[in-house]
Order: C-alpha cells, then sequence, then structure tokens
C-alpha cells in the first residue's frame, strides 16, 4: 500500500500552504467540506493504517475493519462527518514507562477517530506550516530530531558555544484549551472545523484500573489537556 500522497491532495495542500504563506493574516472559511472528502478520507486511512497502533475502546482492529468492508466503513464515517452527527468515542488510556523513570499517559483514539483526525491534519497542517519559525523542528512534515541535532552541530562548527536544553513539564497534560481553540481561529474561521477541534478535545478519557473497572475523565467540562497519542495532539 503506497503511502505517497495523491496529487490531487498533494495540490489542495500547496494551495493551502501559498495562501497562508501569502497572507500571514488570512483566515479559512471553508475547510470542512475538504475534511469529507472521499480520497482525504481514504488516504488518511492509509495512513493510520501504517502507524498500526492499539485498538482503541472499542476493540475495533484494522484486520477486522477491513474483513467486514472498509468502502463500507469509510462511508459510515463520512456520512457522520457530512451530516454532522460523528462523535468522537472516548480516549483509551494507557500508561507507559518513560526512559528516566516514571510513566507518561498514552491516550488510544479509536480507529475511527483517528481516520477522522488525520483527515484533519492532512488539511490543517499546510496552513499552520506556513506559521513556524524555519527553527522549528517539533511535529513538522519531513522533520525530525535528528535534523534537529544536525543543525546544533552546524552551528557549533560555526563557533556557536552555547546549547540549551528546556522542555515544558506536562504540556500536553496542561494546555488550555480556551487558548488553543484561539490560537487555531487566529488561522480558520470554519465554524465546523472548530466543532470538530472542540469535540477532541472534550473527549472523555477512559481508564482501567488494577481491579478491571471502567473510569471515566475528562469530558465536556474538562478546560486543559489533550490526549497525547491522538493525530492531533501536536
Amino acid at each position: 500500500m503506497s503511502l505517497e500522497t495523491p496529487e490531487k491532495i498533494r495540490t489542495l495542500q500547496r494551495k493551502l500552504y501559498g495562501k497562508a504563506k501569502a497572507e500571514p493574516e488570512y483566515r479559512y472559511y471553508l475547510l470542512y467540506d475538504k475534511i469529507c472528502r472521499e480520497d482525504i478520507l481514504f488516504h488518511a486511512y492509509r495512513l493510520a493504517r501504517a502507524n498500526a497502533g492499539a485498538p482503541g475502546v472499542d476493540g475495533m482492529t484494522f484486520a477486522r475493519i477491513e474483513a467486514e468492508g472498509l468502502d463500507a466503513w469509510l462511508a459510515s464515517l463520512r456520512e457522520d462527518l457530512v451530516s454532522k452527527t460523528y462523535r468522537p468515542a472516548p480516549v483509551r488510556r494507557v500508561m507507559i514507562p518513560k526512559p528516566g523513570g516514571g510513566e507518561r499517559p498514552l491516550g488510544i483514539p479509536t480507529i475511527r477517530d483517528r481516520v477522522a483526525q488525520t483527515a484533519a491534519k492532512l488539511v490543517l497542517e499546510p496552513i499552520f506550516e506556513a506559521d513556524f519559525e524555519d527553527g522549528a523542528y517539533g511535529y513538522r512534515p519531513g522533520r525530525s530530531a535528528v535534523d534537529a541535532i544536525k543543525e546544533v552541530h552546524r552551528l557549533i562548527c560555526r563557533g556557536y558555544t552555547d546549547v540549551v536544553d528546556a522542555d515544558l513539564s506536562k504540556y500536553f497534560d496542561t494546555i488550555p484549551h480556551a487558548d488553543l481553540l484561539k490560537s487555531v481561529a487566529r488561522r480558520v474561521s470554519d465554524r465546523h472545523v472548530l466543532w470538530l477541534v472542540k469535540l477532541w478535545l472534550k473527549a472523555p478519557v477512559e481508564e482501567r484500573g488494577d481491579d478491571g473497572k471502567r473510569r471515566m475523565s475528562g469530558g465536556k467540562d474538562s478546560k486543559c489537556g489533550t490526549p497525547q497519542g491522538g493525530v492531533m495532539a501536536p
């Protein structure tokens, strides 16, 4: 399965990026219909499939989706998005060990939600890419931590002597929803896209205790935090 971005989608992304780069104050008012496009949802599924990952709270796997019929599954998701009846499922939380000790909470959306989030990312990412400083490397397409290290090495070779290593403590756990939505709204005025992002921010989190009991947190009343592990978290 080729993961190369289809030319039709790439053309859309180039146009979105070009407009954003040329007009820093421009706000996009018609984007939701792009997220709902059949070709974008199909490519989003391919990308989610390539990343694999564990099932969400519904237990649905890629193998089961394809066994039961991928076309019908994608059509159902698209119908819910178009009709605005789409609602994300709770995010399954698991704890993973951190290299330096302790644990990090990881949120696992259902495959259905991962595909919807990836479709939104395909449309929104080119817009916000245009606003990043050239020295930013985190969560950017075609860039990695290795690229950042190479740039640090290049600057050291040019005579720079100081390197500052900093991190934001519990950033994903504490990011305020209102400020985040305001930041998105500076570039996106399409209320349906903002509604979609808000749905993902307010999705409840499901945990299973040692006793096997289901515990829920977050939800519509939560004011901060976004599950680290979802496609839209960065």
